[in-house]
């Protein structure tokens, strides 16, 4: 006859497998703590000793508390520093190369302390590259972009009403690539998927107002050269570049009202624009920003003006669609298309530490 586990059995036997899986952690935890302890202790015995002047076993002392983990991140500097202090004060200069390697690694913005490290130590940190070489990171913010006409077009008499645009507001999110040139400049690159949106408003023939909202989707690479100011923690910028964007789709949702009525003399679905508009766009770029520092990158708030170079209406499509044209009486002016953009986001830097070439042997 076959046993079965009663719910009593079950559950005294799920409560055996959770006091056992606890005594392991503890003992776990209390082990690890044991081998913290004994670090910490081995790090302050390593002090003594430095100072007494027995450099050769400093190494020994702390390699396999500095392996096994057994120090706080702050521990473990200090333990690569005095090991590098042993190796350099018994020229043992290769070493303390490696360990240095191993240190930054560590933290890439570890600073040497002027006032109390060694010149030695000093002298070393300084024959290597320890800035960041470069930022990656993410954006989101909001857009207001507004057409320029330069041209009229329509089904009026286009020398007493050109009609009038209106910027509406639209978001965009995308990507941040920063290469640090050097103190002051860098040179910064987005890689933004873009939804814009504006209105463009007409009064036609004095009795019909045409009102045509068009949001567009736009792949955008601004390209930006970035002069940066103030201090450490937190510093501004001033950003001016060049843009090329391309349209990955484009619609309009347009009405026709009676003036005085505003009953709909004309409506429907939205309409497809993307075959009026050129693909490309080409912007200047003008700007500035803040970034604050948080962790091994900094936290950004960057204000674009694009302000666009070429015309968007594709003047061989301007009278391709005939819906656009005998049922609202809208043709496109040659318009260009400038855009404020306000973004926030996360860049995280960085390192790649490197001897100097003039420190090179």
């Amino acid at each position: 006859m076959k046993k079965r586990f009663t719910p009593y059995g079950t559950f005294l036997f799920c409560a055996v497998l959770f006091l056992i899986s606890g005594t392991i952690q503890a003992q776990n935890k209390t082990n690890d703590s044991i081998i913290e302890n004994r670090c910490v202790q081995l790090l302050r015995d390593a002090e003594k000793t430095y100072e007494a002047g027995h450099i050769d076993v400093i190494e020994d002392m702390l390699l396999s508390c500095i392996r096994k983990d057994g120090f706080s991140k702050f521990e473990k500097l200090q333990a690569y520093r005095l090991i590098i202090l042993s190796k350099l004060f018994d020229d043992k200069d290769e070493e303390a190369n490696a360990y240095f390697l191993e240190l930054i690694k560590t933290d890439p913005e570890y600073q040497v302390n002027t006032v109390t490290d060694p010149s030695e130590f000093i002298d070393l940190f300084n024959s290597y590259r320890t800035k960041p070489i470069y930022a990656l990171g993410f954006k989101v913010g909001m857009n207001a972009t507004k057409p320029n006409s330069f041209v009229p077009y329509g089904v009026y008499n286009t020398g007493e009403n050109t009609g009038s645009y209106k910027g509406l507001l639209n978001f965009q999110f995308g990507f941040n690539a920063d290469v640090y040139l050097n103190k002051k400049f860098t040179l910064g690159a987005d890689l933004l998927l873009s939804f814009k949106k504006y209105q463009y408003k007409n009064t036609l023939l004095e009795y019909t107002e045409l009102v045509s909202k068009e949001t567009q989707l736009w792949l955008e690479l601004p390209v930006v050269l970035k002069y940066t100011m103030g201090q450490k923690k937190l510093r501004y910028y001033l950003q001016g570049g060049a843009a090329v964007s391309a349209l990955l789709n484009s619609t309009a949702n347009i009405t026709r009202k009676d003036v005085s009525t505003q009953s709909n003399q004309a409506i429907g679905p939205d309409v497809n624009t993307h075959n009026l508009r050129n693909m490309f766009n080409y912007s200047l770029v003008a700007g500035g920003g803040v970034r604050y520092k948080a962790g091994y990158g900094y936290v950004v708030i960057d204000v674009k003006y694009m302000y666009g170079l070429n015309n968007i209406s594709n003047t061989n499509n301007k009278y391709s669609n005939s819906d656009l044209v005998y049922k609202y009486g809208y043709i496109d002016n040659n318009f260009t298309l400038n855009s404020l953009m306000f973004s926030v986001g996360y860049y995280k830097s960085f390192y790649k530490p490197k001897k100097l070439p003039t420190h090179e042997k």
